[in-house]
């Protein structure tokens, strides 16, 4: 059986580390990067709500689809913050824009920490500083039990955040219930059984739905391992290292010392990674260089004749479908994304619509592009060459885009971001986002529903 140091469950580490958190132990680029993972979740999730996906998921619930800037139950039950949990969570992912980490650990932080934490904030009537901390303390877990995994949940075929999400929502949860370290060590086994989601969505001809319930599903899951701790429901301390344990179960491949490395000292949150496009992040690499390549140097789409471009073994085993049947699967898709890139602006998420699966120019170039093992097998990065039709060439490589740890959003483009997705939701959406910028001297995050 695989522990940590001295035969300790790592569960048990990572509970008395989120017990014994406190505001005066965080670091001002953790508490920059909690605001920034809230703001972005809370604009994925208001643009969210227009999908089919996210109104059935709503239909659902007794939440008040009328409610602003998200959908709230008629008073605070156990199950009204579950539902939106669930709701605000798969809204969040419900079109491929919401935050993650890098490098990469299977975790989608704004769905599955901040939004579950926010509604049992408002639940509570908590301050901002506290959702803050529980965001912080909800990352530093999730991030290390996903980055913990090698990836490898993926290659079985399981979707990664939607087995740790429940995790990252239960800490941040019990830590605005004012958990002990063994109502969190039991929050943590709780949460180990209730994580799912399948990789099937992305191989079929239909169904890509689902993958957007695999975050609220998440988030709901957390909200429930928290909510049943507090009333005294136990779990196993092994859950994350143990003997049929989440690491043995999920995963091929493993690292059992990753679950607990730097906790404390590293601050995991700091590698948080917010998406400029509403495509797969390991789109974003080939997406951005080739807008680049076409803006300094003056073609267009048409004046393509050959691309080639050397990636992951993730991106060659996950995302490589020509033909798309759904948009969802157009998100996944790399080659695809790409061809849209050179005939679409994505940062526009509205122009990512049904009719790029019919666009024949799209299609066409799709089918052209190259894909090949990258120099450095793993990461995000792409090596590019393309060739026009006139016969000159371009050659690039690029690692980090705007979003990356290397180069964070700053305020204006997390400004520029928000406004993209709410632009629709009239005047009040300005003064959303200078509210949430500025949460943590919010004494209530209740007042957030009424500006």
């Amino acid at each position: 059986m695989n522990k940590s140091a001295k035969g300790t469950p790592a569960a048990a580490i990572l509970a008395e580390f989120a017990a014994g958190l406190s505001a005066p132990h965080l670091p001002p680029a953790a508490i920059e990067r909690a605001t920034h993972c809230l703001v972005d979740a809370v604009g994925c999730a208001m643009f969210g709500g227009r999908f089919a996906w996210s109104k059935i998921a709503l239909s659902q619930t007794g939440l008040d689809p009328q409610s602003f800037p998200l959908p709230i139950a008629d008073g605070d039950t156990p199950s009204g913050i579950r539902d939106a949990a669930l709701v605000w969570g798969t809204r969040a992912h419900a079109f491929e824009l919401d935050s993650l980490c890098r490098p990469s650990a299977g975790v989608h932080p704004g769905a599955t920490v901040a939004l579950p934490a926010l509604a049992m904030a408002y639940a509570l009537g908590a301050s901002g500083r506290d959702l803050l901390r529980a965001i912080v303390a909800g990352c530093e877990v999730m991030f290390r039990i996903g980055t913990s995994t090698l990836h490898s949940p993926e290659r079985r075929g399981f979707h990664a955040p939607g087995l740790n999400g429940p995790f990252g929502a239960a800490v941040a949860c019990g830590t605005l219930l004012g958990f002990s370290r063994d109502q969190f060590l039991n929050a943590l086994g709780i949460a180990g059984s209730l994580g799912s989601g399948l990789l099937a969505f992305s191989r079929a001809e239909r169904g890509g739905m689902v993958k957007r319930l695999h975050m609220g599903r998440a988030a709901e899951g957390g909200v429930l391992a928290a909510q049943l701790a507090a009333g005294g429901f136990d779990g196993p301390d092994t859950v994350l290292d143990g003997t049929y344990g989440f690491l043995q179960a999920v995963t091929d491949d493993n690292d059992p010392s990753l679950l607990t490395a730097g906790l404390g000292t590293e601050w995991k949150i700091t590698s948080l990674c917010l998406k400029l496009f509403p495509i797969h992040i390991t789109a974003h690499a080939p997406a951005y260089l080739l807008r680049s390549l076409m803006q300094r140097h003056g073609f267009k789409g048409d004046e393509i004749a050959a691309l080639r471009m050397g990636v992951s073994e993730k991106v060659l085993s996950h995302h490589t479908e020509r033909s798309p049947r759904d948009v969802m699967q157009a998100q996944y898709s790399v080659p695809y994304c790409t061809a849209i890139s050179a005939y679409r602006d994505l940062g526009d998420p509205h122009n990512l619509t049904e009719d790029v699966l019919t666009d024949r120019r799209i299609g066409a170039l799709a089918e052209r592009i190259v894909l090949e093992p990258k120099r450095d097998a793993k990461g995000w990065g792409v090596d590019m060459t393309i060739t026009l039709t006139n016969g000159k060439n371009f050659a690039e490589t690029i690692d980090d885009f705007p979003g990356c740890p290397a180069i964070p959003f700053s305020t204006d483009q997390l400004q520029q971001k928000f406004h993209a997705l709410t632009a629709e939701a009239g005047p009040a959406a300005p003064r959303i986002f200078d509210a949430l910028l500025a949460i943590a001297s919010c004494e209530n995050v209740r007042r957030l529903w009424r500006l």
